[in-house]
């Protein structure tokens, strides 16, 4: 019986996880490219690429938004100051949405499906999904958008969330517009080094502190 208890624990992770990746791996390349078309587009209209930057950051975790390209869409567009607000808005709200979907909704569905006792059980493993987890998986695609629905599932304090988020993404803001920005100028190479390296880098740190 607790065999089949901890079974569908990891059935509703595993699908939180197919939820989030899925739907990138489908149309995630045809969203990207929509994306930077739309910012290239509207180069002469910042307030409404703002608008469209923070809105389509803010829909990350239940959209399969490239959210590394977006962003330098963004300071290829607006620049690296204004292009960094609209960045950390859009991926502080996206934050709040999935930090949110994970305390509320998504916890009420576990409590269902797996009950009151086995979810109580199941906390102490999630307990680990802290600030230094937010932090390290900020840059991460797709790992960023699952930690912290998981930590929202496991009851983290509101004050230790923002605590980790709101700096990282200020941080990760600042990096991809000026990537963005720079691209601008004509220089091709570091934007697009900086799409493939910073996710990549932050996923062998993420690896690295995971190791027991």
């Amino acid at each position: 019986m607790r065999r089949s208890q901890e079974t569908r624990g990891l059935l509703l992770v595993a699908g939180l996880l197919a939820a989030i990746v899925l739907p990138w791996l489908l149309v995630g390349e045809e969203v990207a490219r929509l994306a930077m078309t739309v910012a290239v587009v509207l180069a002469d209209r910042p307030w409404l690429v703002m608008a469209l930057v923070a809105g389509l950051l803010a829909l990350d975790p239940v959209l399969p938004v490239p959210s590394s390209i977006v962003a330098v869409a963004a300071g290829s567009a607006l620049g690296t100051g204004i292009g960094a607000l609209a960045i950390w808005i859009g991926l502080m709200a996206g934050a709040l949405l999935g930090f949110w979907l994970g305390r509320r909704p998504g916890r009420a569905l576990a409590r269902r499906w797996l009950g009151p006792a086995t979810l109580l059980g199941l906390e102490p493993k999630l307990r680990p999904i802290g600030p230094l987890a937010l932090l390290l998986s900020r840059p991460v695609p797709v790992v960023a958008e699952a930690v912290v629905v998981l930590a929202g599932a496991a009851q983290l304090p509101w004050r230790l969330f923002l605590l980790a988020v709101v700096p990282a993404n200020a941080a990760l803001a600042l990096v991809w517009a000026g990537l963005g920005a720079a691209a601008t100028a004509g220089n091709l190479g570091p934007a697009a080094v900086g799409i493939l390296l910073v996710p990549a880098l932050a996923h062998a740190v993420w690896h690295l502190f995971r190791r027991p």
